[in-house]
Formats: C-alpha cells, sequence, structure tokens
C-alpha cells in the first residue's frame, strides 16, 4: 500500500525530530504520497515565523527533494481529499489531525500516525 500524507504529518520532522520517510519505511511503505493541496498549506504556513513556519518549511524540502510524489486534489477541500483517497484502499492516510482520523475510523479504514512524539504506528482501526 502507498502512505497518504497530510499537512501536520509532513510536519512532524520539524516539530518532533522524527524521520518520518524512515519510519514509514519500517512499516512497510516505500511509496510515500502527498496531495497538491497540502503543498498550498505548507507554502502559506512556511511563511509564519517561529517553530510552525519552520516545520512546515522542513515539510517542503521533502517535496523539493522528490521524496514524497505529488497527486492533483479532485476536490478543494484536503481532508475531503485525504479520505476519498483512503477510501480507494490503495493509500492508507498519514495524519495528526485528531477529526479527519475519527473520520476514517468511523469507514473502517486504517491509518498511521505519530505516538508519543517518537515513533509511527499503523492503526488497523
Amino acid at each position: 500500500m502507498k502512505a497518504l500524507l497530510d499537512t501536520n504529518f509532513l510536519m512532524i520532522p520539524g516539530e518532533f525530530g522524527v524521520d518520518i520517510l524512515s519510519e514509514l519505511l519500517g512499516l512497510g511503505y516505500t511509496e510515500v504520497f502527498t496531495i497538491d493541496l497540502v503543498i498550498l498549506e505548507l507554502e502559506r504556513l512556511a511563511v509564519s515565523k517561529g517553530k510552525e513556519g519552520r516545520s512546515a518549511r522542513i515539510g517542503m524540502e521533502f517535496i523539493r527533494k522528490g521524496e514524497v510524489i505529488v497527486l492533483k486534489a479532485g476536490s478543494e477541500r484536503t481532508d475531503e481529499e485525504i479520505l476519498r483517497l483512503a477510501k480507494t484502499k490503495e493509500y492508507i492516510a498519514c495524519t495528526q489531525d485528531k477529526e479527519l482520523i475519527k473520520r476514517i475510523q468511523h469507514e473502517g479504514l486504517p491509518f498511521i500516525t505519530l505516538r508519543q512524539g517518537k515513533y509511527l504506528t499503523e492503526s488497523k482501526r
């Protein structure tokens, strides 16, 4: 399966110092994706001062380096698009967003999130 990263997930390396790509590889995910709407959110956050801006800039580096493949969104809302792609069961959503996690769980889909600020875990439901 392919990992689909949302905005706050791409900001984990800057906020917590966790190497999300190595962690995903350890979970067996070799293909990492995001959507163009996430990039727009990161760009908007990257101009901020402080930790949030720095974390967004670090997230943008993964994309610039080509470590994350960018998909064109089919809708205008980031969470809706991530949920839609997760429902195809081709992608697993990677998020820290509590509301999105609730929606994913409601659909009975797996997801990946950060635990204890140290490592990624996959929830089967």
